[in-house]
């Protein structure tokens, strides 16, 4: 949550500078300068609201460069809420205006104009004119294969014996590029004996907006979010970047990742197809430091006979797709990207799970460019699919 300026500066003091968390942040490991680590930008933020330094390009753009993975929270032992920490700070001193931030707000605002913009991109991508769009307006090269762009139905009502409701997030671009990870939630959902619930009024979850440092706008939302969801059911995500945010700011719900949920489902009742293969797990730093739920994955996984199922090595570690970081701050996320594809390259491996929209898009981007064939999809997909392959055979 945005403190105000006097938490602020106390949630400041309790950073006892002692340097644990300097390894695990992914800027500082570039960069080495204590400017670009979370001790660092600590001090900083607490030097410009006590009015000691200015609050000038400098100051911003060591805050810019964060990239709110919240890793310094996770090993940190005075339990200092980074988050809140960068929040505040981004929404006092350094919000930003620039042409991007201006291009999304309107997407943001509106899932049904989010949603709309697929329709020609999904109509490009079947007449393979992809290349024409990706020369005009070159972030579309982060695009994933579109599915069909689809109306969602606000009820799924399930045909098993009934287990329980809950409401299912939709997201901005969970709904608009990766709709197959939403409807394979579902099929899920039902099959266990959930009816599904999806308000047509939710909206964004305000994490691009925060890490603008639009508090107005990011605060807007999760009020029409929290006026529109059922308190009394579940919201479950399938992006985990969406999770994080609601999750530290719309208080009044139950706010689970879909494989947390999941994996404490009654199963007995699914057959599902052996998949005798390896599979790396890509952990979102939104699932491991935010949500703390990323062990549910493996764990949703391995119901799945035969799976070989191996975690990513660098997992601690940001892959720089967070969010808006990738157009902000390209040159960072591609030092980070690189890494990870390093990673994925010396494996030779072929099937790569994550559970954040922002990772799969920027990780599928880098393989797409040096030419790794690797298929990248949500977890849940990965289960669907040999339920669905077992219900056919």
């Amino acid at each position: 949550m945005n403190l105000p300026l006097n938490k602020l500066i106390a949630e400041a003091d309790r950073c006892v500078v002692c340097g644990l968390c300097l390894p695990h942040c992914p800027t500082y490991r570039k960069t080495g300068s204590e400017a670009d680590s979370p001790r660092g930008r600590i001090q900083l933020m607490r030097a410009v609201a006590q009015e000691i330094l200015p609050n000038n390009a400098r100051f911003t753009a060591h805050i810019d460069l964060c990239l709110s993975c919240r890793s310094c929270e996770s090993a940190c032992p005075n339990n200092v809420s980074y988050g809140a920490l960068i929040d505040t700070t981004r929404a006092l001193y350094t919000p930003q205006t620039n042409h991007w931030h201006r291009l999304a707000k309107p997407f943001i605002r509106s899932r049904l104009l989010a949603t709309s913009i697929t329709w020609p991109l999904w109509l490009l991508q079947q007449l393979r004119l992809t290349g024409l769009l990706q020369r005009a307006f070159p972030p579309a090269k982060s695009l994933p294969r579109l599915a069909m762009p689809q109306r969602w139905k606000t009820y799924y009502p399930t045909t098993e014996p009934l287990k329980g409701n809950v409401s299912l997030f939709l997201g901005c671009a969970g709904s608009a590029l990766d709709s197959q990870s939403l409807n394979d939630s579902v099929y899920l959902l039902n099959k266990l004996g959930y009816h599904v619930h999806i308000p047509k009024l939710q909206t964004c979850c305000g994490s691009i907006a925060r890490q603008m440092g639009d508090a107005e706008e990011a605060q807007s939302l999760i009020k029409k979010n929290a006026a529109c969801f059922n308190p009394d059911y579940p919201i479950l995500t399938t992006v985990s970047g969406c999770g994080a945010g609601l999750k530290d700011y719309l208080s009044t719900h139950t706010i689970l990742d879909i494989c947390a949920f999941l994996v404490k489902c009654d199963w007995q009742h699914l057959e599902i197809s052996p998949l005798p293969q390896t599979l790396y797990v890509q952990d979102p730093c939104s699932l491991r430091n935010v949500l703390h739920s990323h062990k549910d994955t493996y764990q949703l996984l391995q119901k799945i006979p035969e799976i070989d199922i191996q975690a990513l090595p660098g997992n601690n570690q940001c892959c720089g797709g967070a969010g808006a970081y990738t157009l902000t701050q390209p040159a960072m996320a591609n030092a980070l990207l690189q890494d990870k594809l390093d990673t994925i390259a010396n494996r030779q491996l072929t099937l790569l799970a994550t559970s954040n929209i922002g990772c799969s898009l920027h990780i599928s981007r880098g393989l797409r460019a040096q030419n790794i064939h690797v298929n990248v999809c949500h977890p849940v997909q990965i289960i669907t699919r040999q339920i669905q392959l077992s219900e056919r055979n």
